[in-house]
């Protein structure tokens, strides 16, 4: 399934920096209400591309489910994206030592990839193009305490066993963005990874700039040299990290939670050419606000980001489940309003 042009070419320009249509609205959906509103009695996922064409999102890096009743798996608790742990991932600092997983298999794997592209973009149609959000490559390999426990002893105890760690991890990240660079699957990659509280650092900013970003740089080389856009998602408030990100070569940040912190004036002041992904407020605004007060938001956003360099998302980095339905509706209605634009490019 082929993107309709005028969709890719408002991604390309805001990406570009050459002034849009209109700004791209870059959204994950996880809301019933939302579902039920546009595609009532529909399944997921059909619901969710049916919701995605009809509140005019231009890209998505996929939906999830509606929450419903809890499910124990694979040392889990799953309720939608929520996930409990109840096995962890590296239960000891052996666990840690004896990482050993198995080699992949690059000619399978790369098929995968290419067959679950398609379908998924098959699946939300030609006009939400599907931006994948795969280019991270696990510097916390997950968010259950003893595992963060694990880690910490690591630092202390045997650094490079947690360096053999994530030296393997970086290598199986390079595969995956060389499979996405070689078949060019996508103009933009979201990078995944977490590295904040909204009131600060998981881990030391030291830490970060001696084994985090540098490793990072390796992972994304292949997409930079195909010239796909990287943006580095990471919840919580990484602003004084803003300068090692450009530095590794990351080409913009995601989702920029004003309830962090995140100012998104005072970013695109200090970094006009980073490309802003996000800032629509959802703590105070589209879960406890009026209708009213998302569209001042929505416009809040589009003035301080400016006319390119922007695409619009939730500072969540999506629609979560219990945002109003109102809400909803009158953000992305703000968002396709008329306003002045066009012009040359910055």
């Amino acid at each position: 399934m082929s993107v309709d042009l005028a969709v890719r070419r408002r991604i390309e320009d805001a990406l570009h920096f050459r002034v849009p249509d209109r700004t791209p609205i870059w959204e994950m959906l996880e809301n019933q209400a939302v579902y039920a509103h546009f595609a009532p009695g529909v399944p997921f996922p059909r619901c969710a591309a049916i919701a995605c064409r009809e509140l005019g999102i231009d890209a998505t890096y996929g939906c999830y489910p509606a929450v419903t009743d809890e499910s124990a798996s694979e040392g889990c608790v799953r309720a939608a994206q929520t996930v409990w742990v109840t096995k962890p991932y590296f239960a000891s600092l052996e666990d840690l030592r004896s990482y050993n997983p198995p080699p992949i298999q690059e000619r399978e794997y790369e098929e995968r990839m290419l067959r679950e592209h398609a379908e998924t973009q098959e699946l939300y149609g030609s006009r939400t193009m599907f931006l994948p959000q795969n280019g991270g490559w696990g510097f916390l390999p997950a968010y259950d305490a003893q595992t963060f426990s694990v880690i910490a002893e690591a630092l202390v105890e045997d650094t490079p066993a947690l360096e053999r760690y994530w030296d393997i991890s970086v290598e199986r990240a390079v595969i995956t963005n060389s499979i996405t660079a070689r078949h060019h699957l996508s103009p933009v990659i979201q990078c995944c990874e977490d590295v904040a509280y909204k009131t600060g650092l998981m881990v030391s900013p030291s830490l970060l700039r001696d084994h985090f970003f540098p490793r990072f740089a390796k992972v994304i080389a292949p997409l930079k040299a195909a010239g796909i856009k990287a943006i580095w998602h990471s919840d919580g408030n990484i602003m004084p990290l803003l300068d090692d990100a450009v530095a590794s070569g990351f080409d913009g940040i995601n989702p920029i939670d004003p309830s962090a912190g995140s100012d998104l004036g005072a970013i695109r002041r200090q970094y006009p050419r980073l490309i802003l992904v996000g800032n629509v407020g959802v703590d105070h605004v589209l879960r406890f606000g009026t209708p009213e007060a998302v569209r001042r938001d929505v416009r809040r956003c589009l003035e301080e980001a400016g006319p390119t360099g922007h695409l619009l998302q939730c500072g969540d980095g999506q629609v979560m489940p219990d945002c109003p339905l109102e809400n909803v509706l009158a953000y992305f209605d703000e968002a396709h309003a008329p306003r002045p634009g066009g012009g040359e490019s910055l």
